[in-house]
């Protein structure tokens, strides 16, 4: 299988790994030995229960041996083995480096295979010793890149990395992801029914949007996809036929819901009621007196409820400030929601080569059809018309669709105001925080803009998809989540040559200013003129062709402006200054 495996999970009742790859297809690998099903010819384990290190993708628990990682190929398991034992043991012996050293009180420890963990360290060097001629003895730095290869191999035999070779057994299965949006924000919780043959499947978009992934295990059986319609009935919005390889689509649905409280039909005073706070996002080209114009009330007010607010001719696109009082900005404020599934069939090991096809799934039952559940509705705040002493009203703000992620970007701008990633890292390690594997955001080769970016989308509201590497900016180019457009739009992903991504800001002149991490090790606004190729998420496409046709160009303002605005003192770099 040529795609590269993105995460991995693993059974151990069916001693069975499921590796997911970038293009939606799975790899499903049983048998064998744990090492070569986890592709960690080291046994290698987490430093910690469940949390991956060194590269890996994944971390599987077995019955009765504890945890060991799990890595997206071989070549990649092997190199991780490799770099351990000239990071970790380069100045042991053969022996020492599996038995361990002794440390200030007498015990032995830090081993590679220790007594205590029912080794026998002797019999193991003895081993390595007659495969490569060398004496157990032998310091680990002593030996060349291409000696500590012929190490690595008699470990891998003494491992038993090969052994039960006849129970290998993989097989891949393709998928199909959907993901529903209104046209700029992804539809989370959405009711859907999913017919697949004559077995039908209730189920409902996660927090991004998407379907539960769809298993193709009838090729060329009809996918039905459903949504509620306005009269509360299932309306049918897509199908498309299982085929041989993976594929993804997007759905628009536009229609929304609301829900208010009552309140009764005359007021027992002449009090008028008051509005409740709100917080608004500003908009390029927003001032305070157009927006004063919309919520009926006055600048004055605005700038006494936002004291940052200095200058009302200078506020800037995706700040929040307050209407009608005070309130806490609030970012992410969008909950983790796991991804649903959709149960089509139970995991199961590959079946063998040797016996008859992967059997098929027994029909799921027919299930009674009943009404759609409702979808969920957004509420709405009650006032009262004349002025507050009117009768009740519902009143629907203004839907605020414009890059949403572009709210957290600043957010996080503000909150580090120049700090550089050895202090962020502290407290806010991007890679982490969308899961990549990658231990720390300093170095030559962590560059960490992409996490960054990725951090902005998922945690956003509404939340946006990843791409399937977040750690690695070219992934982008390769996501279903994304779609490259030749226009660019404020918000909009740039990827720069195939190295760097940043969020789209403003213009300058012939440079687009652009909003990321990982530039001169910060967060800042930094000009980028060549290489630049465009993308959005997939859900935001189709507002972000309106705003390519409406022509509602970049606003103009230099990166020297937006960083002495935020307050962001930028540290010049030499060289590459996005790695």
């Amino acid at each position: 299988m040529s795609q590269e495996f993105v995460s991995a999970e693993y059974t151990y009742e069916h001693k069975t790994v499921d590796y997911a790859a970038a293009d939606g297809s799975h790899l499903l690998r049983t048998g064998g030995t744990i090492a070569w099903r986890f592709n960690n010819p080291g046994n290698l384990r987490p430093a910690k229960p469940g949390v991956t290190i060194y590269g890996a993708i994944g971390v599987g628990k077995t019955k009765n041996n504890g945890e060991f990682l799990i890595f997206s190929s071989y070549e990649k398991g092997r190199a991780e083995k490799k770099a351990l034992l000239r990071r970790k043991y380069n100045e042991r012996t053969i022996y020492t480096m599996l038995a361990g050293v002794p440390d200030k009180n007498g015990n032995v420890v830090q081993g590679y295979a220790p007594e205590s963990d029912n080794n026998d360290p002797q019999a193991y060097a003895d081993s390595i010793s007659t495969a490569t001629g060398f004496a157990t003895t032998t310091k680990i730095s002593d030996l060349t890149d291409a000696q500590l290869d012929s190490v690595l191999d008699a470990m891998e035999k003494k491992e038993g990395f090969n052994n039960e070779k006849s129970t290998r057994q993989e097989k891949v299965v393709n998928t199909t992801t959907v993901t529903i949006s209104d046209g700029a924000k992804p539809k989370a919780n959405l009711p859907v029914k999913i017919d697949i043959g004559d077995a039908s499947h209730q189920t409902k978009t996660n927090s991004k949007g998407q379907l539960p992934l769809i298993t193709h295990l009838d090729i060329g059986k009809t996918v039905n996809i459903f949504v509620a319609s306005v009269e509360g009935e299932w309306k049918k919005i897509h199908d498309f036929v299982m085929g041989d390889n993976s594929n993804s689509f997007v759905l628009f649905n536009n229609l929304r819901t609301f829900v208010a409280p009552t309140d009764l039909k005359k007021v027992k005073n002449d009090e008028p009621s008051k509005r409740q706070p709100l917080h608004y996002v500003i908009q390029p080209g927003d001032t305070l007196g157009k927006i004063a114009k919309i919520y009926k009330t006055t600048v004055d007010e605005i700038k006494k409820d936002n004291p940052q607010i200095k200058d009302e001719r200078k506020i800037f696109p995706s700040q929040v400030i307050s209407i009608y009082g005070s309130l806490s900005a609030s970012t992410n404020s969008v909950a983790k929601q796991a991804p649903p599934k959709l149960e089509q069939i139970p995991k199961k090991k590959v079946e063998p080569v040797a016996g008859p096809a992967h059997s098929a799934p027994a029909p799921a039952p027919k299930i009674e059809e009943k009404k759609p559940p409702k979808p969920p509705a957004e509420k709405v705040e009650l006032a009262r018309s004349k002025d507050g002493k009117g009768e009740p009203i519902a009143l629907l703000q203004p839907d605020q669709q414009r890059a949403p992620w572009m709210v957290v970007a600043i957010a996080e701008a503000k909150r580090w105001k120049g700090a550089t990633e050895d202090v962020i890292e502290k407290t806010s390690n991007y890679h982490e925080l969308v899961g990549a594997h990658e231990s720390s955001m300093v170095g030559t080769k962590n560059a960490w803009c992409s996490s960054f970016v990725n951090y902005c989308l998922s945690t956003a509201a509404p939340s946006y998809a990843k791409w399937s590497l977040p750690q690695r900016a070219n992934d982008i180019s390769k996501s279903w989540n994304f779609v490259e457009i030749k226009t660019p739009v404020f918000g909009a992903i740039a990827l720069i040559s195939t190295h760097h991504v940043t969020l789209v800001y403003a213009k300058s002149g012939s440079n687009f200013i652009c909003l990321g991490g990982n530039q001169h090790d910060q967060i800042n606004f930094s000009p980028f003129a060549k290489g630049v190729r465009f993308f959005v998420p997939v859900a935001y496409l189709e507002f972000a062709k309106k705003d390519i046709e409406k022509a509602n160009t970049l606003a103009e303002h230099s990166a020297e402006e937006l960083n002495k605005e935020f307050e962001i003192k930028v540290k010049s770099k030499k060289g590459n200054a996005t790695r």
